[in-house]
Parts: C-alpha cells; sequence; structure tokens
C-alpha cells in the first residue's frame, strides 16, 4: 500500500530531518509531520526510528522505502511511454558521451539524426565514463555513448552494441623505427599492422589513469610482457596526437579519433592485430529505465551512420 504524496515521504528520507524535508518541499513542519503520522497509521508500522539524529529508517521503513522508489520509477517510465505515443517524433533527448568522444562521433552522427528529426533537441553531457555512469544512475542523462568499461554494472545498467572498434597506435611516421616497419608492412583494411615491439623502441603517452582507454591499454601491454617508456600521461586524446606529430612519441587512439586528428605526413596509425585491442561502442542506459522512442532512434542512427565506416 503506499500513501498519497509519497515524495513527501522520500523527502524525509534523504533530508534525515521533518524540518529540512519540509523547507525542500515548502510546506509547514507540523504538517509533514501529520502526513507521517498517518502513513504509518495507515502501514500499522513505525517507519523511522525516532531516537536518532538524523532520522533513520527502520528494517520495515527501508522496505517501504525501496518499494516507492520502484513506483516512482514505474510511474515515470508509463509518462514517458504515452510521451513517446502522443509525440513520436519531437522532444528532448539527455545524451552522455566522453568528451573526445563527442567530437568523433558527433560530426558523423548529428547532422543526419538533426536532418531527419529536427524537433528533437539533444541535451549534451561530456565526462568520463564514471561521470556517464553516475548519471545514468542518477537520472541525469537518457542514454550514454562509451566504450564498454571491463567494469560496467550490468545489475543496474544495460547496454546495445553500435559497432566494434580498433584501438590503434599512432606513431611519428619520421622515426627510424616507424619507418622499419612501413617499409615492409601488412595491412589489417586500411591500417598498415605493427606490433606491441614498437613501444619498446618509441616513448609513449599514455591516457590519464580511470580512462576506460588507459584500462584496455594496460590490460593489453601486460598480457604481451611489454613496459613502455611512459613519457607523460593526459586526459587529453587530442594533446596526444598533436605530440606525436612532434615525433617524439606514440599514443593509442580509437579508430574514430583517428579520423579527426589525422595529421598526415607526420602520423602514422597503425593497426595491431590483437583482440585485446578492440572494443565495443555501445549505448548504456538504466536497466530499470523504460528506453524511450527518442533515445531509440538515435541508437538506430548511430548503427546506420558507423557501422561499415
Amino acid at each position: 500500500m503506499v500513501f498519497r504524496n509519497h515524495e513527501y515521504f522520500v523527502a524525509i528520507v534523504e533530508a534525515g530531518s521533518l524540518t529540512k524535508a519540509a523547507e525542500q518541499l515548502y510546506i509547514s513542519q507540523p504538517s509533514l509531520s501529520q502526513y507521517l503520522k498517518r502513513l504509518e497509521a495507515s502501514l500499522g508500522v513505525e517507519l523511522f526510528d525516532r531516537s536518532t539524529s538524523p532520522l533513520r529508517l527502520t528494517y520495515t521503513g527501508e522496505r517501504y522505502y525501496q518499494y516507492v522508489l520502484q513506483l516512482m520509477k514505474l510511474d515515470e517510465n508509463v509518462r514517458k511511454e504515452f510521451q513517446d505515443i502522443k509525440n513520436q517524433v519531437s522532444g528532448r533527448l539527455r545524451l552522455g558521451v566522453a568528451l573526445w568522444r563527442g567530437a568523433c562521433l558527433l560530426p558523423d552522427v548529428f547532422p543526419f539524426f538533426h536532418q531527419q528529426y529536427p524537433d528533437i533537441h539533444i541535451e549534451l553531457l561530456e565526462g568520463r565514463s564514471v561521470q556517464l555512469e553516475s548519471a545514468l544512475m542518477n537520472d541525469k542523462i537518457d542514454l550514454a555513448v562509451m566504450n564498454l568499461p571491463r567494469t560496467l554494472d550490468y545489475g543496474k545498467l544495460t547496454c546495445e552494441i553500435i559497432c566494434e572498434e580498433r584501438i590503434l597506435i599512432a606513431a611519428p611516421t619520421n622515426h627510424p623505427y616507424v619507418q622499419s616497419f612501413l617499409n615492409n608492412c601488412e595491412f589489417l583494411g586500411s591500417h598498415p599492422i605493427a606490433t606491441l615491439e614498437l613501444l619498446k623502441h618509441v616513448p609513449l603517452i599514455l591516457t590519464k589513469p580511470g580512462q576506460n582507454l588507459t584500462h584496455e591499454v594496460m590490460h593489453a601491454l601486460g598480457k604481451a610482457h611489454i613496459d613502455p617508456d611512459i613519457l607523460l600521461e593526459t586526459g587529453n586524446l587530442t594533446t596526444a596526437i598533436n605530440l606525436v606529430a612532434k615525433g617524439i612519441a606514440c599514443a593509442f587512439v580509437p579508430e574514430e579519433g583517428a579520423k579527426v586528428c589525422q595529421h598526415p605526413g607526420f602520423v602514422t596509425y597503425f593497426a595491431v592485430d590483437s583482440s585485446d585491442l578492440v572494443w565495443d561502442l555501445a549505448a548504456v542506459y538504466r536497466k530499470d529505465a523504460y528506453l524511450t522512442h527518442l533515445s531509440q532512434l538515435f541508437i538506430d542512427t548511430m548503427k546506420l551512420q558507423l557501422r561499415g565506416k
């Protein structure tokens, strides 16, 4: 059984105080206190341990709190579905992308998407994958586009694979050891092939710890028993590629990033024939959330524009 105005109960839980909750709800504290008394009388249980400050839920209160949150999420999902039914191709899509990914992905996808659906407005959030995951869980965004981290919480999040993407080695073209690869190499698609042995002869510019790319790269290097000379770490892939173009080091770059920063004549992008340097690009969303029609339209557009590129 759920009492009316269950947002009042949630406000009390989150504020830990009737006074603070009343201020947030713009109602009087006595009114909120009477609401709580009626709620507990209706349920026949005590929901809070009033001997503590801040207020703490009893076990029964915790169970009721989880039930109310589920009910609120169901209510939100129903409203979103009804809005989709009412208005199929207009509205707002709250989209999360990695900082560098936006520069690579959006020019490939957004112009076509906007042409097809001019009345869908995108509200963009850019950040690291951990920030995007947090934004999904806190209902700040509807959808995140990211390379799937090994640490993704599949108990709370789910995904739809857009495409596979190689992680390339960006190398300074005129470096003597790079030239030795280029003089006698095979190709994988449009990219010449190099081995990770390259990093025993040319320093590496690495992305920062905590970034998905860093985790994948270190995993591959560890399996190959390669201990590179790390020249510096940066959180910005464009910085890394621009430094590679100056001839001082290599960097690991996803294929989409290679398209944006090409530096012809100065940077060569090598493929590594290893499954450890291939990852999935995916649309990620909450497992308990309704995937809106607008989100699905954007996912379908990404698949159409990115697969086979």
